[in-house]
């Protein structure tokens, strides 16, 4: 099957559609356009953290530490993974999720990874004032409220 060279534009909104499905628990719907992504950008190992959220969402808690644990290493991997990967297997009682939680809270490269872990651990999480870019973005706008506009 050959790939599509496809723009950064076209690309980054097909994983924001995959990101709003997932948290609206569509998991088929963003699995489908995960795999089109993945026929755009085939060599982007990230697109896997999706595939341990998708498993994260149905309930495979040992597939996700799978999944997130082959991310370790890769120059792209969100910082989230490790801190995903400590929940995963704190949710199938592998003690081995301290080490991923020590990990993340000593590299301390994600705010939101460290508070995550943190809160597994029962440690206090201190609140953080939001990024200028966090606090000038508007809020996301649904779609299926704007039925009016349509001619």
């Amino acid at each position: 099957m050959s790939t599509l060279k496809a723009n950064d534009h076209l690309t980054n909104g097909l994983i924001e559609i995959i990101t709003v499905a997932i948290q609206r628990n569509q998991v088929d719907e963003a699995e489908a356009v995960l795999a089109a992504v993945r026929l755009l950008r085939p060599n982007v190992t990230a697109l896997d953290s999706f595939d341990a959220w998708l498993a994260i969402k149905r309930g495979r808690f040992a597939d996700a530490a799978r999944l997130l644990r082959s991310l370790d290493g890769a120059k792209d991997a969100p910082a989230i993974s490790k801190a995903l990967r400590a929940c995963c297997l704190f949710a199938i009682g592998d003690s081995d999720w301290t080490i991923s939680a020590n990990e993340v809270i000593q590299e301390n490269n994600d705010p939101d990874a460290v508070a995550l872990v943190r809160m597994l651990s029962g440690q206090p999480v201190e609140p953080r004032e939001p990024s200028a870019v966090e606090a000038e973005a508007s809020p996301a706008v649904d779609i299926a409220t704007l039925n009016y506009l349509r001619a």
